[in-house]
């Protein structure tokens, strides 16, 4: 049986152990647009550990294809796998054709962005390079 999530528990805990009110703000933030642990899993197996666009391996991310709150957000058939850059790609390319707010979708590829390393990011527009 899967145990319950819940969010102010978790927050209430990780301000106990000390963690900063900041640090657990961006956790709570980050977390809002992944997927579940189980979705993820699933995502995984069906794409084979790689990415769905180029098949590369390694660092990958469950990617949403459409972030639009629905019955369908943490299914695996709306996400896939792809790399960093692939998922920043992704996010530039489709820039208010995705789900997100201006605001929402910018943010995504400000933290993807800082995942990115310099190689990766070569030959990338930067996030406040979009209109």
């Amino acid at each position: 049986m899967e145990r319950e999530q819940n969010p102010q528990r978790l927050k209430e805990t990780l301000l106990n152990l000390g963690v900063p009110l900041a640090t657990v703000g961006l956790f709570f933030i980050a977390s809002l647009g992944a997927f579940s642990k189980k979705s993820r899993k699933e995502i995984y197996e069906r794409d084979g550990g790689k990415s769905a666009r180029s098949g590369k391996r390694g660092k990958l991310h469950a990617a949403h294809i459409d972030h639009t709150r629905n019955e369908n957000y943490d299914k695996p058939s709306n996400g896939r796998l792809l790399t960093v850059r692939e998922h920043y790609q992704d996010h530039y390319n489709r820039h208010g054709r995705n789900g997100l707010t201006t605001g929402g979708n910018r943010w995504a590829l400000g933290k993807l962005w800082d995942l990115l390393t310099g190689k990766e990011r070569k030959g990338l527009k930067p996030p406040d390079s979009i209109d």
